[in-house]
């Protein structure tokens, strides 16, 4: 039963992380295009380094270790639990995208990846640019 409980806990956890994910683009396109840039350095920090890591999880096929987590610990529940595939498509695919072509979460993936890492690259917060001149000026 333990392992049943642990493995709901991880899948809240992973929708707060998509979650995260998807806020942090939402507000890295509102704040692009908008006056008074959002310029919460570690929300951004911890965004790019976030959705690079889906990126890249994303361009080599490979499962998000929350859903590997997941499946081994329903696995030890109940064999039977387990799911093939995807955290996204087992969860959200099914219901809004049934039988979802793996295209439809790998191109739009790639995507904010790139346009967050642009974003950061082009406004990073201030504090970046602060450590980003230090540097540059030799003083670190």
């Amino acid at each position: 039963m333990a392992y049943r409980a642990l493995a709901d806990m991880i899948v809240v956890m992973h929708f707060f992380w998509i979650l995260f994910m998807l806020s942090g683009f939402v507000l890295t396109v509102r704040g692009f295009f908008h006056a008074g840039f959002f310029d919460r350095w570690l929300f951004r920090m911890l965004h790019l380094l976030g959705i690079l890591y889906v990126g890249l999880l994303t361009l080599l096929r490979e499962h998000c270790p929350l859903t590997i987590l997941e499946n081994v610990l329903r696995q030890k529940y109940d064999p039977g639990t387990r799911y093939s595939g995807s955290f996204i498509v087992h969860y959200i695919g099914r219901v809004v995208y049934p039988d979802v072509d793996p295209a439809v979460i790998i191109i739009p993936t790639i995507i904010i990846a790139l346009f967050t890492l642009t974003v950061f690259i082009l406004r990073p917060p201030a504090k970046v640019r602060q450590i980003w001149g230090k540097t540059k000026r030799g003083e670190m």
